[in-house]
């Protein structure tokens, strides 16, 4: 390349190289807006059971997701989400045929059937007993909290390598942390995993597995 095509690509190259290297011709970072955008404590409450099916009258299934992912205080998490959730549970515990089953749900049919669980779920905080080293039970201090298990000792919170995702649905429609599978493996405390085999862990910072 020679001439005038050469004076033009030079300057080009120099930009591209001077942005890909952290030059000042990068651009500015975007400003963090005041409202609050995603949030997660537990896997899938939000997809799951503030409005999937679009039963919330005057909203949409993905407008009630905004509202709770935008929720910041959680002193008010409760008063704005603890019915929406109730009801979703309600459905799944109806469709799944197993009435009365699932976690921390009434054992008669009246008003109130689901608040228990629905009040738990809606303080969306992951609780840690930080006195432990055991870590083997996802949601272990909510689960004494509901009479699932008693005293169990274990740190609570979620790993890596469990698949919460098994496991909330197993609680949902079966009242107990194993039942629902989905062809996924199953880690050797007979609980779900999301170790596929690449070395994901519990144990080792930063927790990843060998990039695929």
């Amino acid at each position: 390349m020679k001439g005038p095509a050469m004076n033009r690509f030079i300057p080009v190259l120099a930009a591209v190289l001077a942005m890909a290297c952290g030059g000042s011709s990068n651009p500015a970072r975007p400003a963090i807006g005041a409202t609050q955008i995603d949030r997660m404590g537990r896997a899938g409450v939000n997809t799951a059971l503030t409005d999937p099916f679009g039963v919330i009258p005057g909203i949409t299934s993905d407008e009630a997701k905004d509202q709770y992912n935008a929720a910041t205080d959680p002193a008010q998490w409760a008063s704005k989400f603890k019915a929406r959730i109730a009801t979703h549970l309600a459905i799944y515990d109806f469709v799944s045929q197993c009435q009365g089953k699932q976690l921390a749900a009434g054992s008669t049919v009246a008003a109130g059937r689901y608040d228990a669980l629905a009040g738990v779920l809606a303080d969306d905080q992951l609780y840690v007993r930080t006195s432990s080293s055991t870590c083997g039970l996802y949601l272990a201090a909510e689960a004494d909290a509901t009479g699932l298990t008693t005293n169990n000792g274990d740190c609570g919170g979620r790993t890596p390598t469990e698949d919460t995702i098994k496991e909330t649905f197993s609680l949902l429609f079966l009242g107990k942390p194993t039942g629902i599978t989905d062809g996924l493996p199953v880690g050797a405390s007979g609980l779900g995993t999301d170790d596929d085999g690449n070395g994901v862990n519990a144990t080792t910072f930063p927790f990843l597995g060998a990039p695929n």
